[in-house]
């Protein structure tokens, strides 16, 4: 577990591996198979989450809007992701739009 503090908000973030497949084959393959790391990070007692692909291990990805959690901070916590993990692209997903993830 890794910990961020910022002005006033200690975050502790954790990394989870991941492994999903799926359409197994008769020769013991999978159709699809893909990997990478879940990301929670908490706040006191709230989680936010995304996710980090292998295969695009510079872009994370939030099941939300990290607005509201993060607030004043969301530029500290970009760059501190930017530097200590290489991401370089964040997305939320936006149930209200018809891209489906959207770039912040």
């Amino acid at each position: 577990m890794e910990t961020l503090i910022t002005k006033e908000r200690t975050y502790d973030i954790s990394f989870i591996p991941f492994e999903n497949k799926c359409g197994l084959n008769e020769d013991g393959t999978y159709e699809i198979a893909y990997s990478g790391h879940y990301i929670d990070i908490r706040l006191n007692e709230e989680i936010f989450e995304g996710k980090i692909y292998e295969e695009s291990k510079s872009k994370i990805s939030f099941f939300s809007s990290p607005f509201p959690f993060f607030r004043e901070d969301i530029e500290m916590v970009k760059k501190y992701l930017k530097e200590k993990h290489g991401i370089q692209e964040f997305y939320y997903l936006d149930i209200d739009s018809d891209e489906g993830y959207v770039e912040f």
